[in-house]
């Protein structure tokens, strides 16, 4: 199977050399990868120092290192096309502290402006949250513009941001500008330890299950969960709404 490189080849520059080389080095991660360097190399007709190259160029330590770490994103491809169909049971594995940080952000932001940050695949729910947020009564600003968060003239208290890699860069630096500013983050992401997840409070690593698929060409269930978990989350907001001091106390 011919895998969709495109992202991958960009990020890291790779030439068509490259991205051949790069193909066999994901058929030979998926089928358990207990070839060598040397065997791989002359599998593929190149040169180790080649694949060396190719492993250094895409931040791994070496062709070992590389083999490991993508055959890992494969098996988890595997194992997560098991759970596919079941579409709301991750909903149980989301800590409960972070929903409670969610609804409290909501609420302390009720007076000001909310920023809310998505673009390619991610900006139907961008528009999504933004329109949710303005019918409830919130002042929701869509906006992917690097000068609403490094001017802060809005004087936005939350930024909530949606990025299926964590790493966007159209997304990333409006995140970061405002996590440098103090505004509180709130992020979607399919990614755990991703720059835009580290700069978030909470985020919401929600399961990608195609990450080698990088222009979506094939069905990937995370931006259903990422809708998912916005509309459960916001019920949990109007649910406070109605009991503010708890249902216990009703």
């Amino acid at each position: 199977m011919k895998h969709d490189l495109y992202k991958l080849a960009d990020q890291h520059h790779l030439n068509a050399n490259e991205q051949q080389l790069l193909q066999a080095v994901l058929e030979t991660a998926k089928n358990g990868g207990q070839c060598s360097v040397r065997e791989f190399a002359a599998q593929n007709y190149t040169s180790p120092a080649a694949v060396i190259r190719l492993s250094k160029k895409m931040g791994y330590t070496g062709y070992t290192d590389m083999i490991y770490r993508i055959g890992f994103l494969i098996q988890n491809e595997i194992d997560n096309k098991n759970h596919a169909s079941d579409i709301t049971a991750f909903i149980g594995d989301i800590p409960e502290e972070k929903m409670h940080s969610f609804v409290e952000l909501l609420h302390e932001n009720r007076q000001k402006p909310i920023l809310v940050t998505g673009t390619g695949f991610c900006a139907p729910l961008q528009e999504f949250m933004v329109r949710k947020l303005l019918v409830l009564g919130y002042c929701a600003i869509g906006s992917n513009s690097y000068e609403v968060y490094e001017s802060g003239a809005l004087n936005a208290g939350l930024v909530i941001a949606i990025s299926k890699s964590g790493k966007t860069n159209t997304i990333l630096k409006p995140v970061q500008d405002s996590f440098a500013q103090h505004r509180s983050i709130i992020a979607f992401v399919g990614a755990d330890n991703s720059p835009i997840a580290r700069c978030a409070d909470p985020a919401f690593v929600l399961l990608d299950d195609k990450m080698l698929d990088d222009r979506n060409l094939t069905a990937n269930y995370f931006y259903a969960r990422v809708l998912i978990t916005f509309e459960y989350l916001m019920d949990l907001v109007l649910e406070k709404d109605e009991h503010p001091n708890g249902k216990e106390g009703q």
